[in-house]
């Protein structure tokens, strides 16, 4: 019986030989995908050319893209979602809490005092005041909102 190809003692090349070769080609073009992803002091113009100085070499010194393959993009936040300022977040907070608070109270047994209703009714007031004042005054007159 003769040994085939893949077999121990075969005369081609096994299916560990073909593997290795597919896994690094797909390295290889793995790390030409994300070059778009560095700075540009993070590769040379070398890098780009197919069979330049150091295609398919990279050594220990020279990281090049093996160390930020793994590293997941993260945009910059930008000033829309850094979140709301101490008297918005306050202002929204009594906003939406003193009626519900209003309400829980009112279904409990016995009457609900009038001076509770009206520091409720001054907050919420307050509150919308607050929101209101703190909207941008900026605004161009053919401006439809969209920002992009």
């Amino acid at each position: 019986m003769t040994a085939g190809p893949g077999t121990p003692g075969g005369a081609g090349p096994g299916p560990e030989d073909e593997w290795s070769r597919i896994v690094s080609d797909l390295e290889d073009v793995r790390r030409a995908g994300d070059r778009h992803l560095t700075g540009p002091r993070d590769w040379s113009p070398g890098d780009a050319a197919p069979g330049g100085p150091s295609a398919g070499a990279e050594t220990a010194e020279d990281p090049g893209g093996a160390e930020d393959d793994d590293t997941p993009y993260s945009p910059d936040p930008g000033p829309v979602t850094q979140g709301l300022s101490g008297g918005a977040l306050l202002s929204w907070t009594v906003l939406v809490g003193v009626p519900v608070l209003l309400v829980v109270l009112s279904l409990l047994p016995g009457s609900l005092p009038w001076w509770a209703i009206v520091t409720g009714l001054v907050a919420v007031v307050g509150a919308i005041g607050h929101l209101l004042r703190s909207l941008p005054e900026d605004r161009d007159d053919l401006d439809d909102g969209a920002r992009v």
